[in-house]
């Protein structure tokens, strides 16, 4: 009787081990199961096996599914990289946020160079509009201005979006982790499907054309520097301006066709081909050198536009920038463009050489040796004080990287300095300055140009909104454009394009034959400033400001330009009296004397 008994088995609550083993995997399990039992009576336990063939089943999908994603990635799915230290991430940045295809993009034209638009539709509208005044036009210049235009571009993540009838991906991703100033720690990744990249870089390259179409008639400035301190140099884009016309720099004619005919010379395949045939680097330097304002920077710039060149500026006197800084950005710079060092007399790399081994007299006073043995010694310990001090790169370090073994080839290296006299004959030597560009004072002829320059009629200038004055000699003050075609419509009795009546258009004939007879009169004009002005004893800066001062009359400018040449020459005489006055420091001139 006892073999036809069965043993039942437990279907009830979990044995008290298995329950703490649960509550050990699973903390809170007691209390929530106890809670269900009491207010639901649910037992938990009993549905335990299908909850964890669930939990199972759900951790074996999601490893399947991200194995087969990144499968499916790796053989159905081109994909394209872009770090930030990359140019293409500005190009792709820039396209992104001006196209229209959900709301996180907008087509804003933020940037100054779409800002002159807005200027020149506002001009228009000052010069043609019934009401026009300054208040009114400086009143939406501001309002404008407060309420500029908002660019937006993709935030971090995953956005998809339609390219020539393609589905793309763009995924912008930032890492995090590492040193903070590492420059690639944002990437952005384009992907599309199908193992065929040829809609990636059409987009990339799209993108690049609309990047460059915006600076086609500019000229790109960039500026090596650093975004924060720890972090490294770089080149970074800081403008892009108009160029500037070759004929406002007031140079010798001859001068300024040299320089750019030499430039375009070294610029010739041919040239770069005979270079390398016969062993030479193939570099390119000059030295502009002069006194401050008389347009070294400016020839520069306006060779740059010129040419269609880049133009890079660096400043030596930065105590952050040493030689590695300088060997990275030198190394980093494009085949073709322009390097800019400007007053290379001021970086305190000139006298490295001889603050290093004191120099000795000749003298046969022993006296003037002591002298001489003490001054030099006093000045190798102010200079090694001063370059302790300074930090930043040496002669031998900028050397190296103009006309080192390592140095790069292709680009055109500009130096200028007010002080040529003070540099190291090593720099100046031919293979790191190939041709030397003296800047002076302006003479006559440079006095005129400068006059036309500033008076003549210009294509771009703004059509005034009133007739030109009259001034007590009868003569009329010089617009700034005098074409028939130009002269808008203003008030008061001024030039009116609309025959509305026999006497406005009388009045508009008469201003308008004035303005060609003082059009005609331009260079009678510029010979009177010219012989009031002494040649040879200002820089073209210095005429160019006074000139500014009477810049729509050019008769009172010749009418008050000798009172201004006896004004200048009074403040100069001032400030050479009071640097003579200055106290000179111990010692100094002493041993000279004695000498």
């Amino acid at each position: 009787m006892d073999s036809n008994q069965t043993i039942p088995t437990t279907t009830g609550p979990l044995s008290t081990t298995d329950t703490a083993m649960l509550e050990v995997l699973v903390p809170g399990y007691g209390f929530v199961s106890r809670i269900l039992m009491s207010y639901l009576n649910f037992d938990v336990s009993a549905y335990l096996q299908v909850l964890v063939s669930l939990a199972v089943f759900g951790a074996t999908a999601r490893y399947a599914l991200f194995a087969l994603w990144a499968h499916f990635n790796e053989f159905f799915v081109s994909r394209a990289e872009i770090r930030l230290d990359d140019e293409t991430f500005h190009y792709l940045m820039f396209w992104i946020s001006r196209i229209k295809t959900n709301s996180y993009w907008s087509d804003s034209d933020s940037d100054d160079e779409d800002l002159d638009g807005d200027e020149d539709d506002e001009d228009e509208t000052f010069n043609g509009g019934k009401d026009a005044s300054f208040d009114s036009y400086w009143a939406r210049v501001t309002t404008r201005d407060k309420y500029k235009k908002m660019q937006f571009t993709p935030s971090e993540g995953c956005h998809y979006f339609w390219y020539k009838n393609r589905p793309l991906m763009l995924e912008r991703e930032h890492r995090d982790g590492g040193m903070w100033y590492v420059m690639n720690n944002e990437r952005i990744f384009l992907s599309c499907l199908g193992r065929n990249p040829t809609v990636l870089k059409e987009l990339l390259a799209e993108a690049q054309q609309a990047y460059v179409e915006r600076d086609s008639n500019r000229t790109v400035i960039y500026r090596g520097s650093r975004f924060a301190a720890g972090q490294s140099f770089a080149w970074y884009r800081c403008m892009a301006r108009l160029p500037r016309p070759l004929s406002t720099v007031i140079l010798d004619q001859e001068q300024k066709h040299d320089f750019l005919d030499d430039i375009k010379e070294y610029l010739h395949p041919r040239t770069r081909r005979w270079y390398t045939n016969r062993g030479i680097p193939y570099r390119r330097g000059y030295l502009l050198y002069g006194p401050p304002g008389t347009g070294k920077t400016s020839l520069c710039f306006a060779a740059a536009g010129l040419l269609g060149l880049k133009l890079y500026l660096l400043d030596l006197n930065s105590t952050a920038l040493d030689e590695d800084s300088l060997s990275s950005l030198f190394s980093e710079l494009p085949r073709r463009c322009i390097v800019l060092l400007e007053d290379v007399d001021s970086a305190g790399i000139t006298k490295s050489r001889t603050a290093k081994s004191p120099s000795t007299s000749t003298s046969d006073t022993p006296t003037s040796d002591a002298t001489s043995k003490d001054g030099s010694a006093a000045a190798a310990s102010t200079a090694a004080k001063e370059g302790d001090k300074k930090g930043g790169i040496t002669l031998s370090g900028l050397l190296n990287v103009i006309d080192g073994v390592a140095a790069s080839e292709g680009r055109i290296l500009i130096m200028t300095t007010n002080h040529v006299e003070k540099l190291d004959a090593a720099l100046l030597r031919p293979g790191r300055v190939d041709m030397k560009i003296a800047f002076g004072y302006t003479s006559e002829a440079d006095i005129k140009e400068l006059f036309t320059s500033i008076y003549a009629t210009m294509d771009t200038d703004i059509a005034r909104n009133r007739a030109p004055a009259i001034h007590s000699n009868g003569s009329a003050r010089l617009p700034t454009n005098i074409s028939a075609g130009s002269i808008a419509k203003t008030e008061g009795g001024i030039i009116q394009n609309s025959e509305e009546n026999n006497g406005e258009v009388k009045k508009e004939k008469t201003n308008l034959q004035d303005l060609v007879s003082l059009r005609s009169r331009i260079s009678d004009l510029a010979s009177e400033f010219a012989a009031v002005i002494p040649s040879g004893e200002f820089t073209a800066a210095e005429i160019q400001g006074y000139l500014l001062n009477n810049k729509e009359t050019p008769e009172l400018a010749i009418k008050g330009a000798s009172e201004w040449v006896q004004t200048t020459r009074d403040k100069k005489r001032a400030m050479d009296a009071e640097g003579e006055a200055e106290p000179k420091p111990e010692g100094e001139g002493e041993g000279r004397d004695k000498a």
